[in-house]
């Protein structure tokens, strides 16, 4: 039989090697040029640069990827140059998928902010 404090250490330690209850694998795809990075959230990490600033985003759409947007006024050129993105994964236990197509690079960070910046 274990000892208590054995035990009472280990349940300690369960919330800290459980899994995300919020994790995403988003594709970015430029070209030729394909990005793949993990995002997990609750907490934040995985291997997207920034991804303190992206899970913010996200919760404040509940993890809902179509509902992004920067609220800012930013001004964008015409230039053709497309973007297609994906985000795959779970956000708190509920599955959440996206896929679009944006013009360029710039059209892309104006309406997803920085889900997608990596």
């Amino acid at each position: 039989m274990a000892p208590l404090p054995f035990l009472a250490a280990m349940a300690a330690l369960a919330p800290l090697v459980s899994s995300p209850e919020s994790s995403f694998v988003l594709n970015v795809q430029r070209g030729e040029s394909l990005q793949i990075v993990n995002l997990t959230c609750e907490p934040s990490g995985g291997l997207h640069p920034r991804a303190d600033r992206a899970c913010d985003a996200l919760s404040l759409v509940d993890g809902d990827v179509g509902r992004l947007s920067t609220g800012g006024d930013v001004i964008c050129t015409l230039e053709y140059d497309p973007v297609r993105v994906r985000a795959t994964g779970k956000w708190r236990g509920e599955e959440r998928w996206f896929e679009a197509e944006f013009p360029n690079p710039c059209v892309l960070r104006a309406e997803t902010g920085p889900v997608f910046d990596f």
